[in-house]
This record gives C-alpha cells, structure tokens and sequence, in this order.
C-alpha cells in the first residue's frame, strides 16, 4: 500500500512540476529557471538525506562518483532543461507526451548497453507511444514546419528530454548496484546538475537577463521566481518517491502507475493553465494511447 502511495504522489509530482515550470515561465526565461528548479530540487532532497541517510554519506565508493558524474549530466544537464526549453515552446500538455517516451528509450538504450533481450509487448509499446504523440501532435508539427520552425523545436527538445531521462533510468539502475543510498545519488547527481549548468546559465543571463520583465524590484525579481522554485520541489518530492516506491515494491507495480503523469497534466493544465494552453479532446486521445504503451514497455521489460 506504501508504494503504491509513493507512486502515485510521483506521478502527481512530476506531473505538477511541468505545470508549474510553465506559469513559472511566463515570468523568467528557460534556462535560469531551471537553475532556480535545481536549486530547490536539491534543497529539498539535501533536507532529506539529512533526517533519513546521513549515516550513509562515509560509504560512497570513489567508483560511484563517475556513475553520479554521468546522472547529472543526463539527467538535469539534458533531461530537465530540454523539459524546460520545451514546456516554454509547447507547452507542458505536449512536452509531457513526448517526455513520456523515455519508457522506450530507456528499453532501446538496456537493449543496446546492458545486454537485455526485448520483449515483444516492448515493441508494441513503443508503436503505441509513436502512434499516441503523432494522434495527439495532429498538424501541429507539419504545420510548424511549414511557418514557424521554433513549434518544431520544441519537440524535439521533448524527444530529447525523453531520451535523457530513458537513458538516466539505465544509468541509475548501474549507478543503485554499485551503492545502494537513493536519496545520497540523487542529490549528489543534482549538485553535478547545477555546477555544470552554471556557466550556461550564466552566459544566457548576461545575454538576455533573467526575468521577461526588466523593470521588476529585487523582492518582486524574488517573488516572481516562486513558480520556478515549487516546480523544483515537486520533482523533488516525485523523484525521492518514485525511489521509495521502487524500494518497496515490483517496478511492474510502480511504474504504470507513475506512467500516468501525462494524464495528470493534462488535467491540471486544464484546471490551471486555461489562459496559456488549451486541452483538446485529440490530445487526450492521444495521452491515453501514449500511457497504455508505456504500460506495455514497462510490463514487456519485466517479462
């Protein structure tokens, strides 16, 4: 029953996360915003690596700090600023669609690095993922095409995003086998994140600033980055509970469960995000078939 809880508080994180990075960024540009996301992200699981694995922090093997290495850059170097750069173009409702294939990715990347054979409901899987983000997408991506070449980019910075995250899953797996403490991985994954964004961040600050609105105050600069900083502690809190949930039961139990954040933002974009996004009933549609191959992907990886 716990990890069924934790799963379904990770799916309503990481589904809350996109929809708040979206308002978040009416206010200030992609790239600081996730360096503002990160921060609270890792403040949060710091927070949590203090009360429950303190303990653990003498008995990292130096060979895990290369496995850490690599998480950060996966994962908040590629993964979360794609997501960022993407839900600033398209919106959270689309990015978190193609997000969504970093359940096949992850599959294709086991495959090609770990030596895991592929199951045929994988395969099927991974057709209903394509087949629900082109039923969703429509014409919207030839129509970009066709005008505006900035709509087409950020798909495929969805797809990248998707790609980082399926390949920080394999990784992640890797880096649990070689020491054994998820909260210590992921903040220390986070703090390799933020070292290595800062120059990016820093170069597109100078350029462009921080905040759309360059004649705020410092407590209205402050204040306007309050959608950013909750954005990053609900992937804080869906990322640790995606762990614990894994922790105490079957990834074939987790994760179709988690799976199910793209319907989850949906609904709150449509609760939340009217003014910015509107929800269609293709979309919908399209998010359905998109989580049922997910599903698939997950439960041919467990076959």
């Amino acid at each position: 029953m716990a990890a069924v809880a934790f799963s379904i508080l990770a799916a309503f994180g990481f589904a809350s996360s996109a929809v708040l990075a979206r308002q978040g960024m009416q206010a200030i540009f992609p790239l600081p915003g996730v360096m503002v996301s990160l921060f609270f992200s890792l403040l949060f699981s710091a927070i949590m690596v203090l009360l429950f694995a303190f303990s653990d922090i003498g008995d990292i093997p130096k060979v895990a700090f290369y496995w850490i290495a690599g998480l950060g850059l996966l994962n908040y170097m590629g993964g979360r600023s794609f997501n960022f750069l993407s839900v600033n173009l398209i919106g959270a409702s689309r990015t978190s669609l193609f997000v969504a294939s970093q359940a096949p990715f992850a599959a294709l990347f086991a495959v090609a690095f770990t030596g895991e054979s592929m199951h045929v409901l994988v395969g099927l899987g991974t057709a209903g993922v394509v087949g629900g983000l082109i039923f969703a997408s429509g014409t919207s991506i030839l129509e970009g095409w066709r005008g505006d070449k900035i709509f087409v980019l950020g798909y495929l910075m969805a797809l990248g995003a998707g790609a980082s995250y399926g390949a920080t899953n394999v990784m992640a797996k890797q880096t649990l086998e070689v020491f054994d403490s998820p909260l210590i991985v992921t903040t220390l994954s986070m703090l390799v994140g933020m070292l290595v964004l800062a120059p990016l961040v820093g170069v597109s600050a100078a350029q462009s600033g921080v905040h759309r609105d360059k004649d705020l105050g410092f407590s209205e600069s402050l204040w306007a980055m309050r959608w950013v900083a909750l954005a990053g502690v609900a992937s804080g809190i869906a990322v640790i509970s995606l762990y614990f949930a894994v922790q105490r039961a079957d990834v074939v139990v987790v994760s179709p469960i988690v799976s199910s954040s793209p319907l989850i933002t949906l609904l709150l974009a449509h609760l939340f995000l009217a003014r910015l996004e509107r929800v269609t009933k293709r979309l919908v549609l399209g998010a359905v078939l998109t989580v049922g191959g997910v599903i698939l992907v997950v439960l041919g990886n467990q076959l």
